[in-house]
């Protein structure tokens, strides 16, 4: 893209931030996996959520005369679903692979327009519908077993998925309106007050010994998960939601599937079956023909 003025120098930028945004997500899956190894799927949510939390009031600082009911409503509900959709899939993570997280989640990037079809009654072209029908393929090669059973771990990942592309789609109808430090504190505070009381409730509490007492992969993977996982890559993603045209924020996201594939090969020393490998192919195939219009040219 040729810059022609400071919007596009701009949307350009703001474009890298969600590629950047991709890029730890895809590594959460395996820094997930890492942390997974010292304790339970409640207290990693409490320990992530309540660290984040507290970093986003530090640097929030600023901003906090910027902080409204609506923002604070708002970030609330988006806060809810963080909780829901993360417990889900950090939990589902026990179950399954990183590998095969990060594939089956892809699925938003086809969920979204259909979501955004049911509730606003966008109209779904032709590409989509053929992107679900290769999507639901690859997906069945992914998580069915040799029974044709699905893996625990496999389903609530899928609902993860789901659940991501309502946050997706609200925070893209919201950021332009909100203050992106305190939408995004507003956030992970009730996230954080859900994933903490959950520690505590269905968990071992949350101690400052047993954060010290992780191992050294685990405390690591628990690093990338509060400060770069959540921390950079909400904020991140509320202000480039704010910049970025609707239908290229997909397209940047599922740029995540490439890297949590490769961190999960490289890190976590993940092998794929054949069956698995066809169907990764063709939910890269889904994503390809999800984001190209009838005329073969990638939408822009």
């Amino acid at each position: 893209m040729k810059l022609h003025d400071g919007k596009d120098r701009k949307i350009l930028l703001a474009e890298f931030g969600m590629i950047c945004v991709a890029l730890f997500w895809g590594m959460g899956f395996v820094a997930g996996k890492f942390v997974l190894e010292d304790m339970g799927p409640f207290d990693l949510m409490g320990y992530r959520y309540g660290l984040a939390f507290l970093t986003m009031l530090i640097l929030s600082v600023r901003h906090y005369k910027f902080m409204t009911k609506k923002t604070l409503y708002s970030g609330a509900l988006i806060g809810i679903l963080m909780f829901i959709g993360n417990m889900v899939q950090t939990y589902g993570l026990q179950f399954t692979t990183p590998g095969k997280q990060t594939f089956i989640i892809c699925t938003y990037t086809v969920i979204i327009p259909l979501l955004s079809w049911i509730v606003f009654r966008e109209k779904i072209p032709a590409n989509m519908i053929a992107a679900a029908a290769i999507a639901f393929v690859g997906i069945a090669l992914l998580t069915l077993q040799d029974d044709l059973s699905v893996n625990f771990g496999d389903a609530l990942t899928f609902v993860f998925a789901l659940v991501f592309s309502v946050q997706v789609i609200i925070i893209g109808r919201l950021a332009g309106e909100l203050d992106p430090f305190m939408f995004a504190l507003s956030q992970m505070g009730t996230c954080a007050v859900f994933s903490v009381a959950a520690s505590f409730l269905f968990g071992e509490g949350l101690s400052f010994e047993a954060l010290t007492s992780m191992s050294f992969s685990a405390s690591l993977g628990m690093i990338e998960l509060v400060f770069f996982n959540t921390v950079f890559a909400f904020v991140v993603q509320t202000v480039c939601q704010r910049i970025v045209p609707a239908h290229h924020i997909a397209i940047l996201m599922s740029t995540e599937t490439v890297f949590g594939t490769f961190f999960a090969v490289t890190l976590a020393g993940e092998v794929f079956t054949g069956r698995m490998t066809i169907g990764c192919v063709l939910m890269f195939t889904s994503l390809i023909v999800s984001n190209i219009t009838l005329d073969g040219k990638a939408r822009s």
